[in-house]
């Protein structure tokens, strides 16, 4: 009976496992009983606070495009995340209960069969993200059950914010399409650091971020992509391809562009115009004011007239949102939105697939406070609050040296106006121009901010009286147009050009028979200033009105319908692209602004002459600060708002230094290819003649202290602001009192750390090499120029007489010590080695200066202010010189 009852125990034993393994999944209607359903791309099931998807086993191994931005929250809403470095995504299915989440690397590859081929499988791996529970299986459909929280309940996105408490997040919005997926997140963060978020967030224990994510399905293989051009300036997607037979490179580089094809596409009519298959759609959110949707509309549409140019009629459409309920972040819809965060600013990032170039999506924001900051009263001028680049003495200088861009810690660690990056000893800050660049962040708007306060001074100081409406209401809409066609550039994949701005003469930038058929500039891709017109000149257009020369060509470059496929179009895109010499197709973007030496490639410059223009804002800034006690504070206000406007006076100055220095050691930089008609070399440097005459410049508007006289009744009147409550503490926390020969000085350090720099002087050798009419500007001369502007001293057989000074010459003079000084000790600064040319002409300048010093010294009538600064500047220069002898320097 034992014996029986054993084996019938062993029996029941191994018969219960075989039937349990049997049922490997929970019942899969139970799963999703009371679910809300969403059919799309994936079947999702949305119970509880479980979203639940179905993964049918034909998209498996499939690849998908995870866009991801962020919607609301931190300051940060309508921002695009992978701007840069689209996701492609694939499941995979690796055992009966387990999926893997895998992020595709697409950078590599070769042509399939080739021995090639096995080399890349073997030397580039995937990543692998998750590993995702298979939960149940359909019983028909045969799809894979997962829940989707387990891949997007957490910082799948990837920011660093802080803790994520998957307790305190929540789905906010669940969509799907066809073709795509939308999903939004509701992510609460904690541990994030205190103050983190800035004012947008109450409080950082609990920072709330919504995040838009989509799964999207890759567009059909009916696209051909578009090989890239460096002479035309696009967005671009690029895989190394390790089979190509380029002598050059292994990179194979397409451009971001929409998929835009004829619908006449009969060959005998192919000079007709016609409309495209499909159109490119923008949505005008709902967001945006009445008042301004007119402007929208044509800043958008203006692009049309390139598209005609090339056949298609009525590429771009217009719609605008009134009923219509839709995420702006939706794949499925191209969106220009507003959005408030302090910052002044506008993007217009749009999305590609990574393998061929395809432009899948498109939104543009702007911030509603570059239009605010002008319509309060029309005259904030730049309030000593919010104005960022009144903070640097040369807002030109600090964008081009990479000082006030945010870097990813700061986006996610504080509020997005906080754009200030402090200068390190005035050295470069590397990396945030091409971070901006990555994400698709655009200061073309910020830029206006700054412009549209300069020129709301200019109306009040010159009285606009009662044309001042009309005057208003027109300046606004061509800004808000300008920035829209420049986003919209954008989305349609080109880059900045920064070099646009110096197609026209200077004379010719106020007739209006030419900048309205023509531009202002060559390209409405480039960061351009309000067109002020110079005292006693009828003022022309203030903004960009419509497209250059540049945006044609470059329109027909990506999109001009050419028969062939991507190999077999190349010669004929090679005809378009070789018309880079041709008046107003110069092309020069974020790469060259940030490290060319070309004076015509700048922002905020107009015209073919920056020195030009640099003179036109400081002829401009002297007429405004004679005006400012009188006529910028109506009876009853206070005196803050004077203060700003002193500020942006002063910036024309230090913005005039910044252009002028640019000459000196400059190249003008091309783009030719050998063999284009009219081609340039790649760098022809700068006339010996044009570079002295920005010496001069320097000399006469910088590098003394006669352009720096202000009105006792202007600096008694240079209030602070005084409001201190939250998100206006840092103004109280400044100097009450406005530092002027601080500031002024600061404009003089423009120069001199400009013509000093390591950099400069290694170009100013190094270009002589390239003229060939012998007459090159030598280092020399530029610290000759400098010494005698800044010391005028006496030789030693010169007539004896008391010796001037002025506070603001003695301070220049101590940081002209100061420059010389670090470079005979070898502390010079820049990117490149100092010259030993550089130091020993230092070192022979200090010499001549001590010896200038102790002539002055020898006069009896010396007042005692300026006897010590002589007598410490003497010591100093002693003990430099000893101290380099003594490094063996």
């Amino acid at each position: 009976m034992r014996l029986f009852a054993c084996i019938g125990l062993l029996s029941c034993a191994a018969w219960l496992p075989a039937q349990t393994s049997e049922k490997k999944y929970e019942d899969f209607d139970k799963i999703v009983k009371g679910a809300k359903e969403h059919e799309g791309l994936f079947r999702l099931h949305l119970k509880d606070e479980n979203l639940y998807g179905e993964i049918l086993p034909a998209q498996l191994n499939k690849q998908y495009l995870c866009p991801i931005a962020i919607a609301r929250g931190m300051g940060l809403g309508g921002y695009t995340l992978n701007f840069d470095e689209q996701w492609v995504l694939m499941f995979k299915k690796v055992s009966d209960h387990k999926l893997h989440l895998i992020r595709r690397n697409i950078h590599f590859q070769a042509k399939k069969g080739s021995p090639v081929a096995g080399a890349i499988e073997t030397t580039y791996t995937d990543s692998v993200l998750l590993a995702i529970k298979i939960l149940s299986v359909h019983p028909t459909r045969q799809s894979l059950l997962i829940n989707f929280n387990e891949v997007f309940m957490r910082d799948f996105a990837d920011t660093g914010i802080g803790f994520f408490d998957t307790s305190r997040s929540t789905w906010d919005r669940v969509k799907a399409f066809p073709k795509n997926i939308e999903l939004r997140v509701a992510a609460t963060f904690s541990g994030a650091g205190k103050g983190k978020g800035g004012q947008s967030v109450i409080d950082a224990r609990g920072s709330t971020v919504v995040f838009h994510y989509a799964l999207v399905e890759l567009p059909d293989s009916g696209y051909n992509p578009r090989l890239a051009d460096d002479r035309v300036g696009y967005f671009l997607s690029a895989v190394k391809d390790y089979s190509t037979d380029s002598k050059d490179t292994p990179y194979v580089r397409y451009v971001n562009r929409w998929r835009l094809e004829r619908a006449d596409s009969d060959a005998k009519n192919k000079d007709r115009l016609s409309v495209p298959k499909k159109r490119i759609v923008y949505w005008i959110e709902k967001t945006v004011p009445h008042e301004y949707r007119g402007y929208v509309r044509e800043g958008i549409l203006e692009w049309n007239k390139a598209f005609e140019k090339i056949g298609f009629r009525d590429a771009i459409e217009v719609r605008q949102q009134e009923s219509e309920d839709f995420d702006p972040e939706d794949m499925n819809y191209n969106t220009i939105r507003w959005i408030t965060v302090g910052a002044g600013f506008a993007m217009g990032p749009s999305r590609a697939n990574p393998l061929t170039g395809e432009i899948l999506d498109a939104d543009i924001i702007m911030d509603a406070d570059m239009v605010r900051f002008y319509k309060q009263q029309a005259r904030l001028y730049g309030s000593n609050k919010a104005a960022h680049l009144d903070e640097f003495a040369s807002p030109m200088q600090a964008i081009k040296r990479d000082w006030i861009l945010p870097d990813p810690a700061e986006v996610f660690g504080g509020e997005i106006s906080s754009w200030r990056k402090k200068p390190k000893e005035e050295t470069v800050e590397p990396g945030s121009q091409f971070w901006a660049m990555k994400y698709g962040l655009c200061q073309c708007a910020s830029c206006m901010k700054h412009e549209l306060n300069l020129a709301a001074l200019s109306f009040s100081i010159r009285d606009q009286g009662k044309g001042a409406e009309k005057v208003t209401e027109e300046f606004i809409g061509q800004a808000i147009k300008e920035v829209i066609m420049h986003e919209v550039g954008h989305t349609l994949g080109l880059r900045h050009n920064f070099k646009a701005s110096s197609m026209l003469p200077n004379d010719q930038l106020h007739d209006v028979a030419i900048t309205s058929k023509k531009g202002l500039a060559g390209s409405v891709m480039d960061y351009l200033p309000v067109n002020i017109a110079p005292k006693g000149t009828k003022q022309g257009e203030y903004f960009m009105t419509t497209l250059g020369a540049y945006d044609y060509w470059a329109i027909e470059y990506a999109y001009r319908p050419l028969d062939g496929g991507t190999e077999g179009e190349w010669d004929k895109l090679q005809d378009i692209a070789k018309k880079s010499a041709q008046p107003g197709l110069d092309f020069g973007t974020d790469e060259d602004l940030r490290a060319s030496s070309d004076p015509l490639i700048h922002v905020w410059d107009l015209g073919n002459d920056p020195l030009k223009f640099a003179l036109d804002r400081i002829v401009l800034a002297q007429e405004l600060a004679k005006e400012l006690p009188e006529k910028v504070v109506e009876k009853g206000e206070g005196y803050q708002r004077l203060r700003g406007a002193f500020n942006l006076v002063l910036n024309q100055y230090g913005n005039a230094s910044f252009l002028a220095t640019g000459y000196i050691g400059g190249s003008f930089a091309h783009r030719d290819h050998n063999g284009d008609p009219n081609g340039r070399d790649p760098f022809i440097p700068v006339a010996g003649k044009k570079q002295r005459e920005a010496l001069k410049f320097l000399q006469e508007h910088i590098l003394s202290d006669k352009h720096f006289t202000f009105s006792p009744k202007l600096l008694r009147r240079l209030a602070a602001d005084r409001w201190y409550h939250w998100g206006n503490e840092s103004t109280i926390m400044t100097a009450i009192d406005m530092p002027i020969h601080e500031r002024v000085l600061s404009v003089q350090r423009v120069a001199l750390s400009e013509l000093f720099s390591n950099d400069t002087m290694s170009r100013i050798q190094n270009t002589a090499l390239q003229s060939e009419d012998g007459d090159a500007l030598k280092l020399n001369e530029v610290f000759r120029a400098v010494t005698e502007s800044v010391w005028t001293l006496p030789k030693k057989d010169a007539k004896k007489e008391t010796w001037a000074s002025s506070v603001l010459r003695r301070n220049l003079q101590r940081e002209h010590l100061g420059v010389l000084a670090n470079m005979v000790v070898g502390k010079g600064v820049g990117t490149r080695a100092l010259p030993p040319d550089a130091r020993s002409l230092a070192r022979l300048h200090l010499r001549e200066i001590q010896g200038g010093i102790e002539i002055v010294l020898r006069d009896e009538n010396l007042d005692e202010v300026t006897r010590a600064h002589l007598d410490e500047s003497k010591e100093r220069i002693d003990r430099v010189l000893k101290a380099s002898f003594q490094l063996g320097l």
